[in-house]
């Protein structure tokens, strides 16, 4: 006989709600599931109203991130247990039960000038060479799937004119310790307030594709 899980979902629609509340659903449990087949369930079979995203189903898009017991995550990656708990990811706003509004990370991504800036070398010249040793933190910082894991697990609070977040600091970690570009990023720095990380540990601990946010901040605070 099939084992039942319970789960409990974080649901506020702002047409209906006057204030965010919790449902719970029961569902056919088995091992090796993931908290993304939990919700597909729910909606499939239970409530079809209810709203959140997702996309590859494996890992690499970033959209499926909620917090599920408390852990910020990939919902695709993580393994369901039996009594579960979903709400959407902190330090976003939330626009339908699991749904998120985008636009407030990407305005501050936005100011971060995200590509390769040349002002003295001709960037016609090819091929460019790049050591291993200059590209191995570069390589690790390209496996962020932007999914703002890490934000939700900062205790910091992250906005404009605040902490920029470990998601910020790890993607302009790609062009602040690449020995091609030439644009002084340190301003970058200040800007996101990066001397506020108190080097928790929260960010890296909740990576799904292991990129050490804490210690791509301590690379670029140690080469201010």
């Amino acid at each position: 006989m099939m084992e039942q899980g319970k789960v409990k979902i974080f649901r506020f629609d702002p047409d209906k709600d006057k204030a965010p509340h919790y449902e719970t659903y029961s569902f056919p449990f088995e091992n090796g599931m993931t908290v993304l087949d939990v919700l597909l369930y729910v909606r499939n079979h239970t409530d079809s109203t209810l709203s959140f995203t997702y996309c590859c189903r494996n890992g690499h898009c970033g959209l499926c991130g909620v917090i599920a017991n408390k852990v910020p995550c990939l919902s695709c990656h993580e393994a369901a247990v039996q009594e579960l708990t979903i709400d959407p990811l902190d330090k976003q706003t939330v626009v339908r039960d699991l749904l998120i509004e985008q636009s407030i990370y990407t305005s501050r991504i936005g100011k971060l000038k995200l590509f390769m800036c040349r002002e003295k070398t001709d960037a016609l010249v090819r091929p460019e060479f790049i050591s291993t040793e200059s590209f191995e933190p570069i390589k690790i910082a390209s496996r962020c799937v932007e999914c703002k894991c890490c934000d939700a697990a900062c205790p910091l609070e992250i906005g404009e004119d605040k902490f920029l977040g470990p998601s910020g600091f790890v993607l302009l970690t790609r062009h602040f310790l690449d020995p091609r570009d030439e644009l002084d990023r340190n301003y970058l720095l200040k800007d996101g307030n990066i001397e506020h990380c108190i080097h928790c540990g929260r960010c890296t601990r909740v990576c799904p594709h292991n990129v050490d946010p804490e210690n791509m901040i301590s690379r670029l605070q140690a080469h201010r």
